[in-house]
């Protein structure tokens, strides 16, 4: 699959992907108006936490993808190990015979297993690779993906300029649901602090948590949810060629109505649409925290939301008075019984929430309308402080919401082959292989060959495969020759039966090429590398004596680099007065620099993941003068990164001191923090480093 020239399509209605989850949740997403769907496998997905597909259900999503024109795409975006390449390669042979839209890849040895040993799967750049700049998208251009998903914390101003640029790949952003505090790709608070690695699909949602900071506590890290309504037009303006909604966890109530929502908003309808409002309000019951447009414009909103981390659905009225048991509310929308509520109150030390149903409303009533005020049911006692005049009240759910259970009797997707048929006086040959039939007879009742022997072959009962394309010669020498049902029937079953046990063996086939060589050249290299604690963060360079006295200077480049173009040319300055000096990268877009730039040595930084040696095999050769490698994880044939090393928990473009955005643009300053400017949180008796960086915000344990 081609990239599409944003150029031609600029005017057409971008793709809507929505998350699937489950089988259900896909149905949903294609009935709701979404023109594809993303999913993970049981292994080797982002989301280990969702139900995920078997192999049966991607059969099945797949036949109806093709009867209703509609796409899906594969995530298999996390880091693996050499240990499971093996795996990895079964998936993908298994994923040629599904055929999907797109396999959207976090490590790059997959991606070069993908090129190298399956190039009919399109390669697509996951969000976990944090591409968020030119240089970055074109060198996975030339890795070979098609499509790139950008990282979410880029403004329509900087998604356009990398539009303008990569005219010939394909572009996917976010415009709906979770954002995560730190960089997807660099975040290592969950590994960290768990054990549960977020690039491993495990996320812990350490953002989510309780932090404490000047002897106050909130949720720090808790980020609003993206909403862009009708901002999503400005992306089809642009050329987009692909907008994706983030949710795999989320069920089908949600899947549906977020498709409808935004399905609607690409078909121009307007906001303030009576059905539009309608899937709005669905949409954000099903699940929503407080909402935010989050970097798609400078802007002085917070992003984040740190009185409470989670679902709290729609704002629906205020409390005017609380008695035991009971409260008094004015309702700003209709509510019935069976709804659920939620309230958010100031507690005696922190923020304390309940949520329950409404199962009592003053008067015998069963529902409530708009701009009335109501006495109902209320849990008083769960709260150390009753909530005072003014709180508001939430709905988390609507009593008659649910959706029915869509039927999964859908038929499975079987693979069409070409089949050759030659009769033969004894037998019959298909596609080479000869099947016994006895002498064959002139049959008393003529029938035409073709026709009796279509009619068999297209009924391959469960086999993976079925006929396509039909082909029949007569060479039996009889000009009307009789060919029995049942001996019909058993040598298509044999036949069938045949192509199944050979996919079946090549999955139990081993291809995968280990270079021996290049681990061994990996080993060596890395015993250049110092300590990696010795070294520092990254953007200073430190100067390393080793136990021989000769002296080498270390410079880790950032991962982050929004305004690149100024980023390398500082970058060259350096090198052109330390021209001794080896170079850290920790992101793909640094690639492309090192290529340019042969005399100098450079090593693959954490950032830059090596989890396998195919992954550092496709290092090496994009760029000879690559020396060696650091990784997270032990166990691995590259330089461990060392317990002693603080590795940054969160990479982040939210500032967190003043809770808000960034600069973006040149000329805007960020009121709160200046380079350098250093503090510290707690969580659980632990403590944190919070160290901002013109304007990004770094994580580390103190």
């Amino acid at each position: 699959m081609e990239g599409m020239n944003p150029q031609s399509k600029s005017n057409n209605r971008p793709e809507l992907a929505l998350p699937a989850g489950s089988l259900q949740c896909a149905l949903y997403a294609f009935k709701g108006g979404a023109d594809a769907v993303y999913l993970g496998l049981k292994e080797f997905s982002a989301r280990k936490g969702a139900v995920n597909f078997t192999f049966e259900d991607v059969r099945k999503l797949k036949q109806l993808c093709i009867v209703q024109g509609k796409k899906f795409y594969i995530t298999l975006n996390t880091l693996i190990t050499d240990k499971e390449l093996t795996e990895v390669e079964k998936l993908l042979k298994q994923l040629e015979y599904l055929k999907p839209d797109g396999v959207i890849v976090q490590d790059l040895g997959i991606a070069r297993l993908m090129r190298d040993k399956h190039p009919s799967l399109p390669l697509h750049g996951s969000t976990q690779l944090a591409v968020h700049t030119v240089q970055g998208v074109k060198e996975l251009q030339e890795m070979g993906f098609t499509r790139v998903v950008l990282s979410r914390e880029l403004s329509l101003r900087e998604i356009e300029n990398i539009r303008k640029a990569c005219p010939d790949v394909e572009l996917k952003v976010f415009v709906h649901g979770a954002l995560c505090y730190g960089f997807s790709g660099l975040c290592m608070a969950s590994e960290r602090i768990t054990g549960r690695s977020a690039n491993r699909g495990a996320c812990a949602q350490i953002c989510r948590t309780w932090f404490s900071c000047n002897e106050r506590g909130s949720w720090l890290f808790s980020m609003k949810d993206l909403c862009l309504g009708g901002l999503v037009n400005e992306y089809a303006r642009i050329g987009i060629d692909s907008l994706k909604i983030e949710g795999r966890m989320k069920g089908p109530e949600y899947v549906y109505w977020c498709a409808r929502y935004y399905s609607l908003l690409l078909d121009g309808r307007k906001e303030d649409d009576e059905e539009v409002e309608h899937a709005k309000e669905c949409m954000q019951t099903s699940f929503s925290r407080e909402t935010t447009t989050g970097f798609f414009k400078p802007q002085k909103d917070t992003l984040t939301c740190t009185d409470f981390p989670s679902h709290r659905g729609i704002r629906i009225g205020t409390i005017e008075k609380v008695m035991s048991g009971k409260a008094t509310i004015r309702f700003e929308k209709p509510v019935a019984l069976r709804d659920g509520l939620l309230v958010i109150s100031q507690g005696e030390k922190n923020n304390e929430s309940t949520g329950f149903g409404l199962s009592f409303i003053e008067g015998g009533r069963s529902f409530i309308n708009e701009g009335e005020t109501a006495t109902i049911n209320f849990p008083s006692h769960s709260f150390t402080k009753r909530p005072g005049f003014g709180t508001v009240v939430w709905c988390t759910s609507r009593h008659n919401q649910n959706l029915p259970v869509l039927s999964e009797n859908i038929p499975c997707y079987k693979e069409p082959v070409d089949i050759d048929i030659r009769i033969l006086p004894q037998s019959l040959e298909i596609n080479g292989q000869s099947y016994d039939t006895g002498q064959l007879q002139e049959a008393k009742n003529p029938a035409d060959p073709k026709q009796q022997l279509s009619g068999i072959f297209e009924a391959s009962d469960k086999s993976l495969f079925t006929l396509e394309d039909l082909t029949v010669e007569n060479e039996s020498g009889i000009k009307n020759p009789f060919l029995p049902l049942s001996l019909l029937k058993r040598i298509r079953r044999a036949f069938y039966e045949e192509l199944d046990g050979r996919f079946e063996r090549t999955l139990d086939t081993q291809h995968v090429a280990y270079s021996t060589q290049t681990t061994q050249k990996t080993v060596q290299a890395t015993t250049e590398l110092p300590k990696r604690r010795d070294i520092g963060l990254w953007d200073e360079i430190v100067q390393i004596e080793d136990p021989n006295g000769s002296k080498a200077e270390f410079l880790p480049l950032s991962p982050l680099m929004f305004d690149e173009k100024e980023y390398f040319k500082k970058l060259d300055a350096i090198v052109e007065m330390h021209q001794h000096v080896i170079v850290g990268l920790n992101n793909v877009a640094q690639i492309q620099w090192a290529q340019k730039h042969q005399t100098t040595k450079v090593f693959a930084d954490f950032f830059l993941y090596t989890y396998n040696n195919l992954a550092y095999d496709e290092l090496k050769q994009r760029i000879p003068n690559l020396i060696g490698s650091y990784e997270t994880k032990k166990g691995t044939p590259f330089t461990y990164v060392g317990d002693d090393f603080k590795v940054p928990l969160f990479v982040s473009r939210v500032c967190l001191r003043r809770n808000s955005f960034g600069p973006l643009n040149k000329g805007l300053s960020c009121a709160g923090c200046s380079k350098d400017n250093t503090y510290h949180i707690n969580q659980n008796g632990k403590r944190y480093k919070v160290l901002c960086r013109d304007c990004v915000t770094i994580v580390t344990e103190a």
